[in-house]
This record gives structure tokens, sequence and C-alpha cells, in this order.
């Protein structure tokens, strides 16, 4: 029988492994969640200067506002075989948690990167792997579906709904419910798209609406012109790929609007992605 190698550095040879870590090297996670009540589980497997395997397990409980938050788990000399991090609480759909993994040197503030091992979306049924050369951006993938009640207004206020710091929109349907006092005037409801202070898109739909009626509004992509299917519901179009920016607002716009009239039941439908900011 040949002779074991003499540890540390040549039992590198005998794992499939290039990942060697310093006794001041360190991994690193930074998490980007939109969810409440995740988990994140990190489990990993080295080899020490043994030649000994063991395995590690560690936790964070991610913001809950898009915005990072960095965990510094210390980790023994030698060598990473691998891990992965997954979802232990709540259920995070691809597009509402994504999770950068780095090796560091050192710990706090000041450690020093060195090198991202992984990157991508974790969700309930799906782990992240580590190292892995294939990396993914926080807009990649098809993004989370996410419904939207949005908020009421006051009476004869506009509907007026933001997209959160750190989300980009693709923005799927938008409906609501306009109801007109008795007050005689005809109104003529609209939605604006605006980055916060500019307008770059408007629909009105193809009629007026008088006083003492309740419509449901909606607009949807490829809807065609604006048309009633009856006297309570009217259509209108947004475009196809219409991508939303944090900042950006839907909002109504109604001409003669009166003192009585109330938009209320807001919802819509989008798909999110994070913008890691």
């Amino acid at each position: 029988m040949p002779d074991m190698p003499a540890a540390p550095y040549p039992l590198g040879e005998m794992f499939a492994s290039s990942w060697y870590l310093k006794i001041d090297d360190n991994i690193r996670i930074t998490s980007y969640n939109a969810l409440a009540s995740v988990r994140l589980e990190v489990r990993y497997r080295f080899v020490d200067c043994d030649g000994k395997i063991g395995a590690n397990q560690e936790a964070q409980i991610p913001n809950t506002d898009r915005t990072a938050k960095s965990t510094i788990f210390v980790t023994p000399e030698g060598w990473l075989l691998g891990g992965e991090i997954f979802v232990s609480g709540a259920a995070p759909l691809i597009g509402q948690t994504y999770v950068v993994v780095e090796i560091v040197r050192g710990l706090g503030s000041s450690a020093l990167p060195l090198q991202v091992i992984a990157a991508g979306y974790v969700s309930a049924k799906q782990p992240l792997p580590f190292p892995n050369a294939q990396m993914f951006s926080t807009l990649d993938g098809g993004g989370a579906l996410r419904s939207i009640s949005g908020t009421t207004p006051g009476a004869a206020a506009e509907v007026s709904e933001t997209v959160p710091t750190g989300a980009r929109w693709l923005l799927i349907g938008f409906k609501a419910t306009f109801t007109t006092s008795a007050t005689v005037a005809n109104r003529l409801p609209r939605l604006l798209l605006d980055d916060g202070a500019n307008v770059f898109w408007t629909a009105p739909v193809g009629s007026n609406h008088a006083a003492g009626l309740a419509f449901g509004y909606y607009w949807t992509p490829g809807s065609g012109n604006e048309f009633l299917d009856s006297i309570t519901n009217a259509y209108s179009t947004i475009p196809q790929g219409m991508y939303l920016a944090a900042g950006f607002r839907l909002r109504t716009l109604t001409n003669a609007i009166q003192a009585g009239d109330q938009w209320s039941a807001v919802q819509y439908l989008v798909r999110e992605w994070l913008e890691g900011a």
C-alpha cells in the first residue's frame, strides 16, 4: 500500500474540490426577499486539514422589503466540497427570494469579497446549490405572479398604486370599480402610467359614465378597442410587455369627477422580479 499523502495541501488532490478556504476565509450569503416569514437554511460539507469530512448548518432570516441582508458564516480551514441554500419557512415563488453566495476574507463590514460561487432564486421547491458555475441575475426567469389588492382612495379621489422599492413589475391586468353619485355629469375615466412624475401612457375607456351608476373597468393587454359588454362593465387595452420600475405608478384620472364619486375594489395582476436594490 502506498503511503497516504501528507496534509494539508496534497489532500486536495484526493477530493473533487478546488475550493480551499484558509483560516480567515468564510462564506457570506446576501439575500433579497419580498415575502414575510422566509427562513433560509445553509448546509455545506468540507474536508478539514486532517482529511476528515464534516458538515455545517447555518440559517438566515431575510429582510422582507427587498433590501439586502448579509450574513457571514465562519468556516473551518480546508476544502469546500459543496452545499445548498433552501427555504425552511414560508413558500416563496421564483422571483421573490434571491441569494448570492460568496467567499470572503475576514468578518463584518470590512470583509473582503474574493469570489461569487452561486447566485440565483430559491423557492420552496428549488434550492440553490454551490459552488455553481452558472449564475442567474435577479431579472432572470418568469418572475413571481402576484394578484394585488390595491388601496381604496377617498371619495372623489383617484386610484394611485406605486411599484415598491427594489421591485420590477410586468403589468398583466388592472381592474377597479367606479361608482358615481347622483350629481348629473358625464365622467370619463382613464388609466395612466407614469415614472413617478411623467406620464408615458394613458388609456381612456370608450364611453362616458353617467350619474348614479357603478361600472367595473378592466384594462388588459390585447383586448382590442375600448368597448362595453353591458351597462356595468367597460374594457380597454394596455400594451404588451409593459414593464414598470420601482417608483412608477398606476393611476386613474377621471374627467368631471364629482364630490360623491368613489373608486373601489382595486385589483391588478403583475409579474414581479427583484432589482437587488
